[in-house]
């Protein structure tokens, strides 16, 4: 990898510390942010949803016949804009649309994502985090270049690639954009020691170089 990933494998290597290991100091605290159809501050719509087969078969997505749920939460008063769309099923997140204002006090993206997911399921049936039409252009530059260090891969591909706790690669995902927000969640919804990412995908539907997809898998510790 090119020596602009070397900050972002140091990042990513702390964040899988303070997931994994329940000595290490760590920022982020388990989060008690709750959402209701009916919440004070925020508006929740929620709508059933079918997914395209072709992304199910394309993500190699358990209960694919399961119906989801697409929830839209955005703020009920003027301020700091904020809001999180997404889809939720059983064992299963889609994380579509995002913003959080750096003026804002309210709950960072990670723990709405673990709100949403709660509205629905036990969290601790969550077993993957996907990512769809990533745009966030670091966590862009940081696959462009993984990919190029990687044999015979081009980008885009519309081969999934799988990186490994153990690499690099997995680190320098997981310390940029995209991933440092998947790892937050992580921590705010179950602390240290108890869940971790075992692996990243990463793919481009169809070849097609605005489609990238992310997948973090989930297992317990």
């Amino acid at each position: 990898m090119a020596d602009s990933c070397a900050t972002w494998v140091m990042r990513g290597r702390i964040q899988q510390k303070w997931i994994e290991n329940r000595a290490a100091d760590c920022q982020y605290p388990i989060s008690t942010f709750t959402l209701t159809p009916r919440h004070q501050d925020y508006i929740v719509d929620g709508t059933s949803v079918k997914l395209d087969a072709k992304l199910v078969t394309a993500l190699s997505m358990k209960n694919a016949n399961s119906t989801y749920r697409k929830i839209s939460i955005t703020q009920r008063d003027e301020g700091p804009p904020v809001w999180w769309i997404g889809r939720t099923g059983p064992g299963v997140i889609f994380i579509d649309d995002i913003f959080r204002s750096k003026r804002s006090n309210d709950p960072y993206i990670s723990e709405f994502t673990k709100a949403a997911y709660h509205l629905d399921f036990p969290l601790d049936s969550l077993e993957n985090v996907f990512v769809s039409d990533v745009n966030e252009k670091n966590t862009l530059l940081c696959v462009r270049e993984i990919y190029k260090a990687r044999e015979g891969v081009r980008y885009p591909s519309s081969t999934e690639q799988t990186w490994e706790p153990s690499s690099s690669e997995f680190h320098a995902l997981l310390g940029i954009g995209i991933g440092k927000l998947v790892a937050a969640f992580v921590l705010c919804a179950w602390g240290q020691g108890r869940k971790r990412i075992a692996r990243i995908i990463t793919l481009h539907i169809d070849a097609d170089v605005h489609k990238l997809y992310m997948r973090f898998d989930l297992e317990n510790m």
